[in-house]
């Protein structure tokens, strides 16, 4: 991870320190003045740290540190220390003076509890910082909302295989309410959901049932509603999707737009809006919303999450039927520069699969280039994915042979990216495989879910939409198989007609 700027405090240094605020304001030692009490040095190095002068501030604090044996004064010089050594980039330091710190504090501060939080994560100790999370939510549940989303995501997938902890960090940030300002409602109710999963692993069903009627987001209904683990909570699914899911729609859009209406500044917030609009049916609404950041300095100044607001507009665009506008939306976006916005690897991916959905193989490869050029550390998922846009895009072309060897990847691990797969199988014709990957997929805990709401006739019936027409053709087609059809009955069902939303 690279945004060690989030290491900044929320609030000034010196009200980590209790002890001292009466007197920071009348400090006036400097680093050569070794014989001031240890208030008002520490309360000088803290506004050094403020004025972003680590290096001075170290200055004062690692010789008080020696000077000092009281646990308490020791714990507020290692606190301090890891803001200053964070400043200068030395993170395995600041993450031992942060660990120390708060070993010393009777009662840490929420910013120090950020501190460590941050300092683990950035560190890579995922699970030291899953278990910060756990105390987080529990003690101070209101902090949550310090923390950027972005990281307690990274956290939790890091955390994904350890069954245990995941679950047990799920449950802390569901019972503390977790829905931060940098991140959309449906955010809350994917995580819901994984809980939820989980619980009905455990055989707590019961336990879900609170959780669920705090879901919002109607997809995430949905995938409760088709899935035969919850047959006993479908008419409870049903009652709160109410009749073409017009009740879960509208509950999901007045949710999002009161929470736009109180940040209209916000891009989050705005990108929550028009996804709700978007999910409710209400296209040409959240194609309005999401038309924002036109010049190349609009969308240069968007942030890592903010650009999904852009790649939101052009798929709708494209769904729209205006191939050329989305295209040309994607390309807008994808030429400004990376720096400090990782997440454009995946609107660069985007514009690759876009291009290649629609049939433009030409611009599918170009996209690719691109995104392969510039995607340094880019993670085996995207890997995957450019090889689906590519070996796609050469089968349109008619370069069979060549399609056939950019598929190797995914053919050597059909299991590592599942929806890169299934899509490859299908454009390359091997309706075979295909079937093998989604009855797999049918039967697996983990990819059930995902499985089931993409064979759901509401996406797979031919519409009028060129995106992915051909996908859409071969998911009907390999519904209808005997195997799929067995395997797809025993997972789950196709929502019924009365609450099944429209598309």
């Amino acid at each position: 991870m690279t945004r060690r700027w989030w290491l900044a405090p929320l609030v000034p240094i010196v009200m980590v320190l209790a002890a001292v605020v009466a007197t920071a304001a009348a400090a006036t030692v400097t680093t050569s003045d070794p014989d001031a009490g240890f208030a008002r040095q520490l309360a000088v190095a803290a506004g050094l740290v403020d004025d972003n002068k680590a290096a001075d501030a170290l200055a004062i604090l690692d010789p008080l540190l020696v000077a000092t044996d009281a646990p308490l004064e020791r714990g507020q010089v290692e606190a301090l220390r890891s803001f200053a050594l964070a400043r200068l980039q030395r993170i395995p330091e600041a993450h031992k003076a942060i660990e120390l710190g708060i070993a010393s504090s009777p009662a840490p501060s929420m910013l120090l509890l950020r501190q460590l939080f941050l300092l683990r994560a950035f560190d890579g100790d995922m699970p030291g910082a899953s278990d910060t999370l756990q105390l987080i939510a529990a003690s101070q549940p209101d902090g949550l909302a310090q923390l950027p989303s972005e990281v307690i995501s990274e956290v939790l997938r890091a955390i994904k295989s350890d069954e245990v902890r995941a679950f047990n960090t799920d449950y802390a940030l569901v019972a503390a309410n977790w829905s931060p300002p940098d991140a959309t409602l449906s955010d809350a109710d994917w995580l819901r959901l994984r809980l939820i999963n989980s619980l009905v692993k455990r055989d707590r069903l019961e336990d879900a049932k609170p959780i669920i009627e705090k879901v919002l987001n109607p997809v995430v209904l949905v995938r409760l509603g088709i899935d035969r683990r919850f047959q006993a909570l479908w008419p409870m699914i049903e009652a709160r999707l109410g009749p073409g899911a017009d009740l879960a729609d509208a509950r999901f859009v007045d949710a999002a737009k009161a929470r736009f209406d109180k940040q209209p500044k916000s891009m989050i917030a705005r990108l929550g809006y028009a996804e709700a609009l978007n999910i409710a049916s209400r296209e040409p609404e959240a194609m309005a919303i999401a038309d924002v950041a036109k010049t190349p300095a609009e969308l240069t100044a968007l942030g890592d999450r903010e650009i999904w607001l852009v790649n939101l507009h052009a798929a709708l665009l494209g769904d729209a039927g205006r191939i050329d506008e989305a295209l040309a939306r994607y390309q807008a976006l994808n030429s400004t520069p990376m720096a400090g916005r990782p997440g454009l690897v995946g609107t660069m991916i985007n514009e690759a699969l876009f291009a290649e959905s629609v049939d433009r193989p030409d611009r599918a490869l170009a996209a690719a280039q691109i995104a392969g050029a510039n995607a340094e550390g880019i993670s085996e998922t995207g890997q995957l994915y450019l090889s689906q846009a590519r070996a796609c895009a050469l089968q349109q072309l008619g370069r069979k042979a060549e399609a056939v060897t950019m598929a190797a990847p995914l053919i050597a691990k059909p299991d590592a990216n599942d929806d890169a797969y299934l899509a490859t199988m299908i454009c390359l014709g091997r309706l075979d495989d295909a079937a093998k990957a989604v009855t797999r997929r049918l039967g697996g805990d983990e990819t059930r879910s995902e499985m089931l709401f993409q064979l759901q006739p509401f996406l797979i019936n031919d519409t009028v939409k060129l995106r992915e027409a051909q996908l859409r053709a071969a998911l009907r087609t390999l519904k209808a198989r005997p195997e799929v059809r067995a395997a797809y009955l025993k997972a789950g069902r196709d929502m019924p007609a009365a609450v099944s939303p429209p598309r």
